[in-house]
């Protein structure tokens, strides 16, 4: 079992809070179609940090919380939350969606900023037809569908959706089965506004990059990309050639690969790392 987050509402979104005493801050986006539940284990493998996280408009308890369209509206209200909160010194971490739409956070907050660290997303992948804009909203606008079924347990919900990317880990399917239980809600139904979730989906992938926002600042910058796509057979989402292209644009860019895939390196010991790990 994780361990449990306080929850809130700050700024209108719904906030989980780990070890709130601590000094140090964490800052932690989710995905497309995550919530703030999915950061319960970089939680506990951070216990000198305070972990924020909230569930971005149109997930979780958000889900019926009104914000600006694609990765500048969710931008603006993360960092009203911040400003609620008095927020600094902050690690800001992002994975997938999140990783995207924190260097737009991160050019908010400003000096505020101890450093970004992205997980799996962030950078540019390689183009692809796949990747064209009416392609990624007919993707997205099937899984909305496919979601909004009524589902009879957290596991059913898990054999369909996540259960394939921890197929070989059976020690992570409790923490994906926490993560699923928050999500769904008493009748069954995952907590996802569909066409947030198609909106969002295609500004992430097939809008204007987003790790410019942070050039002009000089907070380090670390990208963790897993060797695997969705599951362990799947190709990277982010391959070598991605990385090289993010790292000439923004020539303070460090990276790493992880023997992982894209939803269990949310779990990785080596994501833990790069939070607590000073900033050059």
């Amino acid at each position: 079992m994780t361990e449990h987050a306080a929850r809130r509402v700050v700024a209108g979104l719904s906030c989980a809070e780990w070890h709130p005493g601590a000094a140090a801050t964490v800052l932690a986006l989710h995905g497309l179609t995550g919530t703030s539940q999915v950061w319960a284990a970089l939680a506990g493998a951070v216990p000198c940090y305070r972990v924020v996280a909230p569930d971005l408009p149109g997930r979780g308890s958000s889900l019926h919380t009104s914000a600006g369209a694609g990765l500048a509206g969710h931008a603006a209200a993360v960092v009203a939350l911040a400003d609620d909160l008095g927020l600094s010194d902050v690690t800001l971490v992002g994975h997938s969606m999140g990783a995207f739409l924190a260097p737009l956070v991160a050019a908010g907050l400003g000096e505020r900023v101890r450093k970004v660290v992205l997980a799996d997303g962030g950078v540019p992948p390689d183009p692809s037809p796949l990747l064209s804009r009416p392609v990624v909203r007919a993707i997205f606008t099937v899984q909305g569908l496919l979601l909004r079924r009524r589902w009879r347990s957290a596991e059913a919900f898990m054999a369909v959706a996540e259960g394939k990317a921890v197929r070989g880990r059976p020690e992570l399917r409790p923490v994906v089965r926490e993560w699923v239980a928050y999500l769904l809600d008493g009748n069954g139904r995952a907590r996802l506004d569909r066409r947030r979730l198609v909106a969002d989906a295609v500004d992430s992938l097939t809008g204007a990059a987003t790790l410019p926002a942070v050039r002009d600042m000089s907070v380090p910058v670390h990208l963790l990309a897993a060797s695997h796509g969705a599951h362990d057979g799947a190709a990277a989402f982010l391959s070598d050639a991605a990385l090289e292209r993010a790292a000439a644009s923004l020539p303070r860019l460090t990276s790493e690969r992880i023997e992982a895939n894209h939803v269990t390196l949310l779990t990785d010991p080596r994501l833990a790392a790069a939070v607590r790990s000073d900033p050059a």
